[in-house]
């Protein structure tokens, strides 16, 4: 008798058969990925320019270059302190193949 291979789940999960969610969750993973993809290159070119403003050895008086206007202002330290209210958290993980 043949078995057919089962991803195995913990004990506390049960499998729900939604192929509506199963596509939502798959588009959040393109979107989610996209958007990770968009999160360096936006890091990359703002830490070259941040680089390259370092250069200047800017004072308090603002600088123009070309439509962008630079301005430097210190900012004192300070004690910051909040209070939460109570939430839920919703994590969601692909299963990638041998992680569970």
């Amino acid at each position: 008798m043949a078995v057919a291979a089962q991803p195995q789940i913990a004990i506390d999960e049960r499998v729900v058969e939604s192929p509506e969610l199963e596509a939502a969750l798959e588009a959040r993973e393109v979107a989610k990925a996209a958007a990770g993809e968009a999160r360096a290159a936006l890091k990359a070119a703002h830490d070259k320019a941040v680089g390259l403003i370092g250069e200047l050895e800017l004072g308090e008086a603002p600088v123009r270059v070309g439509r962008f206007r630079l301005t430097v202002r210190k900012v004192e330290a300070r004690s910051v302190a909040f209070d939460t209210e109570p939430t839920t958290r919703l994590t969601i993980t692909p299963d990638r193949e041998g992680e569970f």
